[in-house]
Formats: C-alpha cells, structure tokens, sequence
C-alpha cells in the first residue's frame, strides 16, 4: 500500500474522517516536507510518531501542510501530528532517503523492544525493523571491477589536430593546437586521477570495513571484556549483556549495526554458562553494572536532550547519578512511560544496549 493510501487508513484508524481532497493536500504537504528533512529532524520525527515526552513536530515542518491547506491546524503534540511523523518515516523507506538509515535504527531502538509503538500506525515499527535488517544486510557489498576511462572525443581530436599539415607549416596554427590538445589532456588526466581517488577510497572503505568485522570477530572469540579487564564469563549474565553491547557496538564501524551482532553476542553471553539465560527487570538491569563506569558512560547521555530516545541508557545513568537510591525510578517512569518492573532477557538487554550505543554515536 502506497503512502497515501496508508494515510487515509490511518486518519481512520484515529476516528477522523477528511475528505480525499484533504487526504491528497497533506500528501503533497508531506512529500514537500520530506524533501527537507535531515539527520536533526531523525529524533523528533521518531519521538513523535511513539507519543514519547518532549518531542514533537516543528513548526518548519508542519508549515508545509499549512502552505496546502489555510485551515490546517495540528498542534505539535497532536495525535494527528504523530499521524504525519509515522508517515513522513514510511514515506523516507519506500523512498530510500539518505536519512532512512537513521530512522530506522532510532525507532527500532527508542521501540525498546516494542514496548513503546507507534500512535497511529501499529505496524510502523515492524518495517523499521525489517529496514533495518535490509539495510544491514547490503551494507558491506563487494566493490565491483574497476573500469578504464578511455580517452574523449575532444582530446583524440586535438592530438590529431597536431600532425595535420596546417600545425607543420604555420607556426601559429600548430601553437594554437598544441595548446588547446595540452590542456584537453590536462583535463582528462584530472579526471583520470579524481577517478582513481574515488576507486581507491571505495576499495580503502571495504579493507577497513572488513578490518573491523575482523576485530569483532577476534572479540567475540576471545570472550574478553576490554572495559572490565577479564574474561566476560566470570561477571553476571547481566553485566555481561550490558558490557557485551557496549563494546561490540564501540568496536564496530557500521552506521547502522551488523546484521550478525545477535548471534555475535549470543556467543559471548554463552559461553562459560549453564542453563536458560535468566531475566532481569529494568530496575536490576539499570544497577547490574559497577557504579563507576556507568556514570563515565552513561550519566552525561542520561541527561542529554535525547535520553528518551535511549532508555536503558537513562535508566543506568540516572541510577548512577543517584548513587542507585531508587529515587531515580520515578523519574524515569515519568520520563519515559516504562515501568522499572518490566522485564528483559539477557540477549534483549545486549541488543537494546548494543542499539542504543550506535544511536548515541549517530546523533551525538
């Protein structure tokens, strides 16, 4: 189903009933609105369309539906403004905006796990998640065969023009021709070596790339935690989630994660342990780690302007910040609409923590 007829479902969905004419302004409104958009837009966009606190629709956006439309009126925090942030997501992936990536990885995350979904679309999450695998998946493709850049018209011409009879016998046609053929080839020698640059570059991006999958790999083999200094099976299952995440997505040079950091951090949070994997709450969760490196890592982010898009970072920075009284949880209750008592398995936890980490990075 097409964006626009997506939308007309959706102001169903809310018990709103415009005509197809309105229907069609707000696409138009929207589509201009989208051609705009970049990474600063990612966090309210994404905050919006999950009804998270603090976030909303900027009036520079929202005045492409009212250039459209004198009579629109949707406030910021509108059920309807969530409407048209959720749309304006759908709209950048059956588009393939440059900023797809980040809203994918961002909704999926600040989702946590879908406990949080979409006002107006149930299933908006779903394809974040399911772009965010495509998007993995076709990240690290193989460069393809490089290609010779033969010589153009114009210089073949003028190098020929050179032994032609005219540029022998008179000594100012032959000047005039060798200079128009030296720079013709000044220029195709420029272009020759902005070519070889580009190819170089893309060659030099998928070394390092794969030089990072390498030490990923070396990482999650050894099952050493660099950040605690010893081997991850000998810290609880829960520290070792949180460390695990944190490090795999501090190692990793992708934008928008592996397609393999699942089973990566299966292999680390296994390894040396028996039995299920148990689960934690968010409120043991938060406080699983020593106090020390949680606030170096987690308390400035905590209280930074996009901590609910991030709340298991918040919920362990705001811990550390209060020397893991529990007065914290309120806040992050209120802060987030989670409750402290909701529960995550081990390999949730890594996920979420390897998530958010990348989000932090994306929008620092």
């Amino acid at each position: 189903m097409d964006v626009m007829k997506r939308m007309g479902v959706l102001y169903g969905r809310l018990g709103l009933a415009p005509a197809p004419a309105l229907i069609e302004a707000r696409y138009e409104g929207l589509v201009a609105a989208c051609e705009k958009l970049d990474l600063k837009h990612v966090p309210n966009l994404v905050g919006c369309t999950l009804g998270l606190k603090d976030y909303g629709l900027d009036d520079g956006f929202l005045s492409f539906f009212s250039e459209r439309d004198p009579a629109f009126d949707v406030k910021p925090q509108d059920k309807e403004a969530a409407l048209l942030a959720g749309s304006a997501i759908s709209y950048a992936f059956a588009e393939t905006f440059e900023i797809e990536q980040a809203l994918a990885l961002c909704l999926a995350t600040a989702s946590f796990g879908s406990a949080r979904s979409a006002i107006a679309d149930d299933q908006l999450v779903d394809q974040a998640e399911l772009k965010l695998s495509e998007l993995q998946t076709h990240q690290a493709g193989v460069p393809s065969d490089r290609k010779y850049h033969p010589r153009g018209k114009v210089l073949t011409t003028a190098l020929e023009a050179l032994s032609e009879p005219a540029s022998r016998q008179n000594w100012a046609t032959g000047i005039q021709n060798t200079q128009t053929a030296v720079e013709e080839l000044v220029q195709y020698t420029e272009k020759i070596a902005e070519h070889a640059a580009r190819n170089d570059n893309v060659v030099l991006d998928y070394l390092r790339h794969l030089e990072s999958e390498v030490h990923v790999y070396w990482w999650a083999s050894s099952g050493w935690s660099a950040d605690a200094k010893q081997a991850f099976k000998h810290l609880g299952s829960g520290e070792t989630a949180i460390r695990a995440g944190k490090e795999l997505a501090d190692k990793s040079r992708s934008t928008v994660g592996l397609f393999a950091a699942p089973a990566l951090l299966a292999m680390v949070l296994e390894r040396g342990r028996d039995g299920t994997p148990e689960s934690l709450t968010l409120a043991t969760a938060a406080v699983a780690v020593e106090l020390s490196w949680r606030k170096a890592n987690f308390q400035a982010l905590s209280e930074g302007v996009h901590a609910n898009l991030m709340p298991l970072t918040t919920a362990m920075g705001m811990a550390a910040s209060s020397d893991d009284h529990n007065d914290w949880q309120p806040r992050f209750e209120r802060l987030t609409g989670l409750q402290v008592t909701q529960e995550l398995t081990i390999d949730q936890l890594a996920i979420q923590m390897y998530r958010e980490r990348l989000v932090a990075r994306l929008l620092k």
